[in-house]
């Protein structure tokens, strides 16, 4: 065979086994993520439908409601009448006191694992009639963000028993005398998951004059969902307490604590999965040139199999991923792998290349590069720098090498010969 039908034809198999292993994994990998068309996305979202989402608690809007008539003239009675008027203030919460208790557990759907808990609340505002006129006090209460179900829901002012109806303001109390301070209490249940915080930013152009947070956790395993916010956070064997105050503040920044979320990891190996053709490509380009530098003389029906033990580790993360936490996906990947690489590899290539070649690049190329992606920043660079430590170790050695005398330029004759 001539040297140019030879080349084009290794050039043409290596490219075939590329492509297979890109629609392969590409096909994993359009099920992974939290999209709904994917088997953990589609499960999320039946979650959150039964379940509650990420709980977003809304603060009410207080405002402060005076009716007065206006002496307004009439064109059509050609005289003047008494029209009555209404002016709204919004009035800020003097005092906001926050308690809440949430109990954490996991809950399963399809051998599919969520971060579930239930939310024990008691929300209290102080608001006073800064105003300078008495007026009706209306408040208009919303459900928390997210959630399905609320419940034990009791809303008290002055003592007494408000039902309110979201979307319409609720009485509070009909004269509200200037200077006059109320107290309202919110108290309900609910449930959600991943996230739990209160909606603190939607006093981002107001100034609240003192904020008492205090949420307790029957667990230590958490985040704050913004850190930023001054706080305090106690932990035991039973659990956690996060306790924040702040006096004369506005923020648009959140309150609360986040869970870790499988969603997280779910997106960040799902791109992983999509650029693994990528690290196929490197793998398969460092056999072949180690082969001709080493001399390893071997079928080219072996760089399928060689190949399928790469695709197979990014396979095994792609659906193990969707039941286990991230470090058993990589770690159970990863044995898997190598029990592939053992059980071919030496036999077919001799220990000298499987050792030295096959089995260092393989694990750069599949376990490395997957840790890189979990990183939270320099992603990119640690890439490159990964892409760019393997093609030095390549130059290096092609640079060392008579390309002449490669098996695939020669066709093996100088062996024959000798």
């Amino acid at each position: 065979m001539k040297q140019g039908v030879r080349i084009f034809a290794m050039l043409a198999w290596l490219g075939a086994l590329i492509v297979l292993g890109l629609i392969v994994l590409l096909m994993a990998g359009s099920r992974i993520g939290a999209h709904k068309s994917s088997t953990y996305g589609y499960a999320y979202e039946r979650f959150v439908d039964s379940w509650g989402g990420e709980i977003g608690i809304v603060p009410p809007h207080f405002v402060l409601v005076r009716s007065f008539p206006v002496k307004q003239f009439n064109a059509d009675a050609k005289r003047y009448e008494i029209v009555m008027k209404s002016q709204r203030t919004m009035l800020i919460p003097e005092s906001i006191e926050l308690n809440s208790m949430l109990r954490y557990g996991r809950q399963y759907i399809n051998w599919l694992t969520f971060n579930a808990f239930t939310a024990e609340c008691c929300d209290t505002y102080v608001v006073r009639n800064d105003a300078g006129f008495a007026g009706k006090l209306t408040a208009d209460f919303e459900q928390p963000e997210n959630a399905n179900l609320i419940y034990d829901y009791r809303v008290t002012a002055g003592g007494r028993v408000l039902r309110p109806v979201e979307g319409v303001p609720t009485l509070i109390v009909s004269n509200m005398q200037p200077d006059e301070e109320i107290s309202v209490v919110v108290a309900y249940k609910t449930k959600g998951m991943d996230v739990f915080k209160y909606n603190l930013s939607n006093y981002h152009a107001v100034t609240v004059r003192n904020l008492a947070a205090t949420i307790g956790l029957n667990t230590n395993d958490f985040q704050l969902y913004r850190f930023g916010l001054p706080h305090t956070i106690v932990k035991s064997d039973k659990g956690s307490i996060l306790r924040s105050e702040i006096k004369n503040f506005s923020t648009s920044q959140d309150l609360g604590v986040e869970f870790e979320s499988k969603q997280t990891y779910l997106d960040q190996i799902k791109a992983l999965v999509d650029r693994s053709p990528l690290s196929l490509l490197m793998f398969l380009l460092v056999v072949f040139i180690f082969s001709q530098v080493m001399r390893a003389r071997f079928n080219s029906f072996h760089y399928l199999f060689v190949a399928a033990i790469h695709v197979f580790y990014f396979l095994f993360v792609a659906y193990l991923i969707r039941f286990l936490s991230v470090w058993p996906t990589f770690g159970v990947s990863a044995a898997l792998m190598v029990l592939m690489y053992l059980a071919y590899c030496p036999k077919v290539f001799g220990w000298r290349f499987a050792g030295k070649v096959i089995g260092p690049y393989l694990l750069a190329l599949t376990v490395i590069y997957s840790l890189i992606f979990l990183m939270p920043i320099f992603r990119g660079l640690m890439l490159i720098i990964l892409m760019f430590a393997v093609f030095v170790s390549v130059m290096i050695a092609v640079s060392r090498s008579d390309v002449s005398r490669w098996d695939i330029v020669t066709g093996g004759r100088e062996e024959s010969e000798s």
